[in-house]
């Protein structure tokens, strides 16, 4: 015999599975059946049978925690999405009796070890796409069962350059997007040059420019002389046509006049990583106070419930 043979597959009392004989994979029992407690028994186990006995395979290390398990209720729940969920093995009850799903094949001796090697090494052999297994578990309400914990999860997000990101995301709903710009007006043609920093308003009793057959024609039939606007013609928006010299924003300057520069705080970012709790807990405080106080941005109403913490919090000079 070359090749394993399907035969079943079954529910099998653990009592009736043996362990495969030197089998070198350690595993991290703990995880293993906390795995299995939250998400329940997902992937059947493979034995080979000789006769009436039953040898693990693949999926020692499970037998080995349901055993750590044992019958009966184990008293262990999970909460998620507000919901209590049971043991994935004993659902909580105690008439509850170990079983593992396996599927069972035959075959030889050397079939049977390669396996079993085959199996623990494949496993060890991958590689994980660092982004794509930060993304994965960033988006679960708890780690229960998936056998990392939030250190590991915390430097999978330094590595990654997510963790700024991860840490400053509860933000970002409340941050109004960019004001869309203003279209603008086109110039008509023959129009004096637009100065983007000119005022819109133009002085009253300014002279019009523009080219000569823009003005009306009141002369009288036979004079050589066309008549001059009585009128000012219609101007465009942001176009300086004063007589005087334009002196407003952008304006050229002389030598020795002192460069005013715009007064605007500075602004730095601000970063915290939380557990997904207290993400909710924070964002339901911004948004709150945000409602209440109308301020425009979530920094804004964070700064609000600060201020009014130490406030509260110092004492006064009266005390």
């Amino acid at each position: 015999m070359s090749q394993a043979t399907y035969v079943r597959t079954a529910e099998v009392p653990i009592d009736r599975l043996q362990l495969f004989p030197g089998n070198a994979k350690k595993g991290d029992i703990p995880a293993i059946l906390d795995s299995l407690r939250r998400n329940a028994q997902y992937r059947s186990v493979v034995a080979r049978q000789q006769k009436k006995t039953l040898t693990i395979l693949a999926g020692n290390n499970t037998l080995l925690a349901l055993r750590e398990h044992g019958p009966g209720d184990c008293g262990v729940t999970f909460t998620s999405g507000g919901e209590t969920l049971p043991c994935g093995l004993c659902r909580n009850t105690a008439a509850y009796k170990p079983t593992l799903r396996t599927e069972v094949y035959e075959c030889d001796d050397d079939t049977a070890r390669r396996i079993n090697l085959a199996d623990n090494k494949t496993s060890d052999a991958g590689t994980y796409d660092d982004a794509a297994l930060a993304e994965l578990l960033s988006g679960l309400d708890g780690l229960e069962g998936t056998a990392y914990d939030t250190d590991e999860l915390d430097e999978l997000l330094k590595a990654t350059g997510a963790l700024g990101d991860a840490s400053s995301e509860f933000l970002n709903s409340f941050i109004d997007p960019d004001p869309q710009p203003t279209p603008t007006q086109p110039v008509p043609a023959g129009a004096p040059a637009l100065n983007p920093f000119s005022a819109a308003d133009v002085p009253a009793g300014a002279p019009q420019t523009g080219p000569a057959s823009s003005l009306p024609q009141t002369a009288a039939e036979g004079d050589q002389e066309p008549a001059t606007a009585t009128a000012p013609a219609p101007h465009s928006p942001g176009v300086h046509t004063g007589p005087e010299a334009y002196s407003g924003p952008g304006a050229r300057m002389h030598p020795g006049d002192p460069i005013a520069l715009p007064e605007t705080p500075q602004m730095v970012p601000l970063q915290w990583v939380f557990t997904l709790d207290q993400r909710d807990t924070v964002r339901a405080a911004i948004k709150a106070e945000q409602a209440a106080g109308g301020h425009d941005t979530a920094a804004l109403a964070l700064t609000a419930i600060c201020r009014a913490y130490v406030d509260a919090a110092t004492p006064s000079e009266d005390q």
